[in-house]
């Protein structure tokens, strides 16, 4: 088990993201009202507490479905957090959530996912801020927010750290380094380098995470981050046992230990005096590491504390040695009171190492159990993270950064498997080409019989036209002089109607004279004394439409008139051509005298429009009642 030290430079990730919880965010597309006044004013506030009494009241006075709400909501779950009331955050950021669900807000509710890991990381439970960075992240990425898709994973990379999975902690790192890749803020790729480097010194690639931590410095902003970086590369060679190397590089450090904070400072003095110590055993540097010590104290700033007990502890280890226990005992106090169980059993192994053979049973006792609760922990946690992610994937469909591990299998195996996938794709191929090949000979067929359909009515037409027509007319014409005229009169309605019946029926063209052709049937199909109104027909592109379509639509529209003629004693008619997401829409409308769409489906008519529509996918609507007209919907794929 590693020392303390191993934990230090998770401390720069720790630490940054402490900072980085975002201040609540402003509403978008906001309403004015009283709401909006009082988050502004919340925002504007000089305490927590008096932001969090704005907030309130603007909650009150705003309604659950304003906008403002969930602005409001975000900023009071901030403040909460900021004053350590963690039980009602929780509670909030599970109403952000849902609200933002209800309005289909993702923005808000990947912010409330957002709040909510934060508190679990303030509670030091790391599954579940790794979880809800996890869905903060998802929606994120769903509403193409690289920029914050990128900081998210970070943040799952920090609590896979914490968690020791520095394997898992480096994919997440490195997805949030490749999100991150186009931003021209480069303060967070340093950032994804620098998690990327622990990862690898964790795992004991030490020249891997110096190259990192170089990369990290590469784009660094910051004095104090690049100073960070340069400390991390140090402890790295002093682990190497490269003292001289890592004192130049601490020694560099401490001539801008000014730009620094005071935690930095301790940081940076109390590892140049513990270098100088490994290099030379002999050189005094007690006071170089009080100094650290008594900052930290100052600060109560248990990690950097823990860091100074630790190497106290060592310096003392050879010539003080009640000293020495003393320093470890404090070490493991302070692992305890900071929720640090690899830091406590460090210090537990030191105890021990330093312990009398009797009367420090208690601490190998401790040190065996924590010992083996760790590594149960750290295998528990990987396979944990490695759940989330597959269930949360699964569930939302976005399988496409999920990188599955699996065991090596033996070769017999993997050639069984890729026989498999083999005959699998064969057969799934066959039924595709086989469903095609079915589906392109049932259109072909249709096809085909709305042409032979088209075809035979010509045929009617013509004989109709050519013979019927022609010998009404002949006989007409000999009875002119003989015959009543009555009968007369009963032989020229006849030979009009026979007329009609052959125009109905004649040759429908279908290139560009398409749509004038079928304007003049409709608007000679109309009765004397109606009127027929025609919109859009010229915002449809005919082109599209393949000649079975227009035969139909031109049938089905001649079909429909006719029947309006014959039956409705209309005196106005519309027909409405649009087009809406891949479908032509026919809007047919009279004022006629209606009738009851069981009426109106038990003639031959209506139906053959029916079934003429249906042949070509495409849909009809009727709505009608006595004395109110008829209307008829037509819907048909392009």
């Amino acid at each position: 088990m590693r020392s303390p030290q191993t934990y230090l430079y998770i401390i720069v990730i720790c630490l940054f993201f402490a900072g980085c919880e975002k201040k609540p965010a402003e509403a978008k597309e906001v309403k004015p009202g009283a709401g909006e006044v009082l988050f502004q004013k919340g925002l504007k506030a000089d305490s927590p507490q008096q932001m969090l009494t704005y907030f309130e009241e603007g909650l009150i006075a705003a309604s659950k479905y304003d906008t403002i709400t969930l602005s409001l909501l975000d900023g009071k779950i901030y403040v909460l957090n900021k004053l350590k009331a963690y039980d009602s955050s929780l509670v909030y950021s599970d109403k952000l959530i849902d609200i933002s669900q209800s309005q289909d807000n993702i923005y808000f509710e990947a912010l409330g996912y957002y709040r909510k890991a934060n508190v679990y990381r303030y509670i030091n439970d790391s599954e579940e801020a790794f979880r809800n960075y996890y869905l903060s992240r998802q929606r994120s990425l769903s509403i193409g927010d690289r920029l914050t898709a990128g900081k998210r994973s970070l943040e799952m990379a920090n609590a896979q750290a914490r968690m020791a999975d520095y394997l898992g902690s480096q994919e997440s790192a490195t997805t949030g380094l490749r999100l991150l890749s186009k931003e021209k803020d480069t303060s967070f790729i340093s950032t994804a380098y620098n998690v990327i480097a622990i990862s690898y010194r964790n795992r004991d690639f030490p020249d891997d995470a110096i190259r990192e931590y170089e990369n990290a410095l590469k784009f660094s902003r910051s004095t104090e981050d690049s100073l960070s970086y340069l400390n991390n590369i140090a402890l790295v060679l002093r682990e190497q046992g490269n003292y001289k190397k890592s004192l130049e590089i601490f020694e560099n450090i401490l001539a801008k230990v000014d730009q620094v904070d005071e935690d930095s400072r301790a940081r940076f003095i109390d590892n140049y005096a513990y270098t100088k110590w490994k290099l030379d055993p002999d050189k005094n540097v007690l006071d170089e590491l009080q100094l650290a010590l008594n900052i930290r104290l100052q600060h109560n700033e248990l990690d950097g504390l823990i860091s100074s007990y630790d190497h106290l502890s060592n310096y003392h280890q050879e010539t003080n040695l009640p000293k020495a226990m003393d320093y470890a005992i404090k070490w493991l106090e302070t692992a305890r009171e900071n929720s640090s169980p690899n830091s406590e059993l460090s210090a537990l192994k030191k105890i021990i190492s330093l312990s009398p053979t009797k009367g420090f049973e208690s601490y190998t006792n401790r040190f065996i159990t924590l010992n083996d609760s760790l590594q149960n922990a750290n295998l528990k946690a990987q396979n944990n993270f490695a759940k989330i992610k597959f269930d949360e994937e699964q569930k939302q469909q976005e399988i496409d950064e999920l990188e599955v591990e699996a065991t090596v299998q033996k070769i017999e195996t993997e050639q069984l498997e890729n026989k498999i996938i083999v005959l699998s794709l064969g057969g799934l191929l066959l039924l595709t080409t086989g469903g095609f090949i079915f589906y392109y000979l049932r259109q072909r067929h249709k096809r085909e019989k709305i042409r032979e359909v088209h075809q035979t009515e010509n045929r009617i037409s013509k004989k109709i036209h050519d013979e019927l027509a022609n010998d009404v007319y002949n006989v007409m014409s000999s009875m002119q002089n003989i015959a009543p005229a009555a009968t007369i009169d009963k032989l020229e309605h006849i030979y009009s109607r026979t007329r009609n019946i052959s125009r109905e029926n004649s040759s429908i063209p279908t290139g560009t004279n398409y749509l004038p052709h079928l304007l003049a049937t409709l608007s000679s199909t109309i009765p004397e004394n109606a009127r027929l109104i025609l919109r859009g027909e010229k915002t449809i592109n005919w082109d599209r439409f393949n000649v079975e379509k227009k035969i139909v639509i031109y049938r089905v529209l001649q079909e429909i008139m006719i029947n309006m003629k014959k039956h409705s004693n209309t005196s106005l008619v519309a027909v409405i051509f649009s087009e809406e997401k891949g479908y032509l829409n026919i809007h047919y409308s009279d004022n006629g005298i209606g009738a009851s769409i069981k009426t109106l489906k038990s003639g031959n008519g209506l139906q053959n429009v029916e079934n003429r529509i249906f042949s070509i996918k495409g849909t009809l609507t009727f709505e009608s009642e006595k004395e109110k007209g008829l209307k008829i919907v037509i819907r048909i794929p392009s």
